[in-house]
């Protein structure tokens, strides 16, 4: 039975989730997909503190979501509890939290359908287009062709954009391929100094960073779940350990793991940065991105019985010391979480999957200091922020070369990332029309490094399910939807596109810098809102705005700040005796009122659309005013802009 929605998504990742809400809030038969019977991806299963550093540098999806988990905490045990502390302003929580919040927004979009055990097995792609897909029901063991306008592959490792035929990558970019300074072969002390050891070759490879499970742990007593041995143990993969612990190397179970705490005397327990054998499994998803399904769960088992492995020796192994064993023994899974899966989180943490071959390739330079700017690369088409440290997480075992302080691959450069912008074109695949990717996005190996973070894969999620939905109303392939209305709508939405330390980014002073900051206008991080707008500024706004859409036929400034009104007499005057024009505005660089009046005038009678008519009625309200700002001009600017192009 072929059955048709707008739009559908496979994956209920954070991305997909994204897209799904994204697209089904703007009118759109949305169907979700997913081929497990658990929701949220990472997020519900263990990566309980989020992987930004503010939550003013995430997207409006995300925020949403975070605003949730903290009215959770402060209406259940109060504003003042300990709770609401730990929640980190909504950025930290348990994961059944997480899974019930994903739950309720997903039922509360009327458009929005959910199926769970449903995998993808194939895709039918006509004249270059995707156009439906084979869906198979693990339930009812049956196979079902479902079709739709626009498709968004939400998962982590890209499947459905493989299945489509989108060329991709996987492994590492040298040196050389992309310019980037830290690709490749690197071995880097994680330590304060980050030294980089000899070796370090920056040769490219089909290596990929190691995946593992964040472990939602707990020493509460009365919640606390005993670590039992797995059914596969092999100590051999934990004994040089105990050749750390005697060295000094490691002094308990907290160098071996990095338990951080969330809400309800739980933690968010990853691999630790400085450890040579922690819940990291280095070469051991080697085949799982472009495995079959029984590759990949052997590769699922194999990470689960390692990591179980782990904590019994911490607990168990009489290598160790005593108390070493018995402060180890203190931690339990947490009882009350991942109770269909014996406390044990159901995802796989895959930190990289597929790569694809997308309009726009995001590398390690997108994500640092632009030459010449004092902020991240510019992208005219930038439909998201990041703020995450580039790193990568190792990609080899513990061997000589890493001198017991580096694992190969493992880095992070924390020190060199600044927030940057995302551009639409990073999922837009080549070669396949009907078709966005949020997740496996285009990148390289170290850009994917620092978008991977849920947050920012969620409001990249979200910014397809907007375009998806511009798609379908105004009938484009989704590779020629007008950037500027999907800027403009995202903006709506509350969603950043350009970061800046001096602005509300919610304000619609704040929404009409950033989008200027998208197209570059502003070098660095400060747009300096509040100060007067110069001229030149002004002028430069205009001839970049007139390359817009809804920009042509702007006209220019006024030439002078000596324009009488009609009717009042101009003579006697001697213009010739008067300063130059270059003098002029030499001697008066700033944009006063009375021009920035008469230029809204001039637009107005331009126009059919209303909207410079509005500014002008507001600012006539204040021309007592030295001059306006910049603003207040890049807002009436974009006004007009979005009216135009919305008219």
């Amino acid at each position: 039975m072929n059955k048709h929605w707008d739009v559908i998504v496979y994956g209920a990742t954070p991305g997909g989730i994204g897209a799904a809400i994204g697209a089904a809030r703007r009118g759109n038969k949305t169907l979700l997909i997913e081929p497990t019977r658990w929701v949220g991806g990472m997020m519900t299963s263990g990566l309980g503190r989020t992987d930004i550093d503010w939550l003013e540098a995430s997207g409006a999806i995300y925020r949403e979501f975070a605003g949730k988990v903290l009215n959770y905490y402060t209406n259940r045990y109060g504003a003042d509890s300990e709770q609401v502390a730990a929640c980190n302003g909504g950025m930290f929580f348990e994961p059944s939290l997480a899974a019930k919040l994903f739950h309720e927004m997903i039922e509360n979009e009327p458009l929005l359908e959910l199926k769970c055990l449903h995998s993808v097995m194939s895709a039918v792609v006509t004249d270059s287009r995707l156009t439906s897909i084979v869906v198979s029901s693990q339930e009812e063991e049956t196979e079902r062709q479902w079709s739709a306008a626009v498709f968004i592959d939400g998962t982590y490792e890209g499947d459905l954009a493989a299945m489509a035929g989108v060329p991709f990558e996987t492994g590492r970019e040298s040196r050389d391929q992309w310019n980037e300074e830290y690709a490749g072969v690197l071995y880097m002390n994680f330590d304060e100094t980050k030294e980089v050891l000899p070796g370090s070759t920056g040769e490219g490879d089909e290596r990929i960073q190691a995946y593992n499970y964040r472990l939602c742990l707990t020493k509460v007593p009365t919640n606390r779940a005993a670590v039992v041995q797995p059914p596969v143990y092999r100590r051999e993969d934990y004994i040089s350990l105990a050749g750390d612990v005697a060295a000094g190397r490691i002094r308990s179970i907290r160098d071996v793991l990095n338990i951080l705490p969330v809400p309800g005397g739980k933690t968010d327990a990853n691999n630790h940065h400085y450890c040579m054998c922690s819940s990291d499994l280095p070469e051991g998803n080697e085949g799982y991105i472009e495995g079959d399904r029984q590759v990949r769960e052997d590769i699922i088992i194999r990470h689960k019985h390692y990591i179980q492995g782990l904590l019994w020796f911490l607990q168990q192994d009489e290598s160790l010391p005593n108390s070493f064993r018995e402060e180890a023994s203190e931690w339990g899974y947490a009882a009350d979480e991942f109770v269909d899966t014996d406390n044990f989180p159901p995802q796989l943490y895959v930190r990289e999957g597929r790569r694809i071959h997308g309009e726009y390739v995001f590398t390690e330079n997108d994500a640092r200091l632009a030459p010449g700017l004092e902020r991240s690369p510019i992208h005219y088409d930038s439909i998201a922020v990041g703020a995450y440290a580039i790193d990568s997480h190792a990609v080899r075992k513990r061997e000589p070369a890493g001198q017991n302080v580096a694992l190969e691959g493992f880095l992070g450069l924390g020190w060199i990332t600044e927030v940057y912008q995302i551009p639409y074109g990073v999922m837009i695949p080549r070669k396949v029309e009907g078709l966005l990717v949020p997740v496996a996005v285009s990148s390289t190996h170290m850009g994917l490094g620092t978008i991977r973070m849920e947050p920012c894969w969620m409001q990249l999620g979200f910014a397809a399910g907007v375009a998806a939905d511009l798609a379908i109303s105004k009938g484009t392939l989704l590779r020629e939807v007008t950037v500027d209305v999907l800027q403009d709508e995202l903006l709506k939405h509350n969603q950043l596109i350009s970061f800046f330390r001096d602005i509300d980014p919610l304000t619609a002073e704040g929404k009409a810098i950033q989008y200027f900051g998208a197209k570059g206008v502003f070098t660095s991080y400060y747009a300096a809102p509040a100060e007067p707008i110069s001229a030149r500024l002004a002028s430069s706004i205009i001839v970049l705005a007139r390359s817009l859409p809804g920009g042509r036929g702007l006209p220019s400034l006024p030439a002078s700040g000596n324009i009488m009104p009609a009717g009042v007499d101009m003579g006697p005057r001697f213009p010739k005796s008067e300063p130059s024009p270059e003098q002029y505005w030499a001697d008066n660089p700033l944009l006063t009122r009375a021009i920035f009046v008469r230029w809204l005038d001039a637009v107005h009678r331009g126009t059919a659309s209303g909207a410079a008519s509005e500014d002008r009625s507001e600012i006539s309200e204040a021309l007592k005013q030295q001059e306006p700002s910049i603003g207040e001009f890049c807002q009436s600017v974009f006004r007009i802009l979005n009216s135009r192009r919305s008219g």
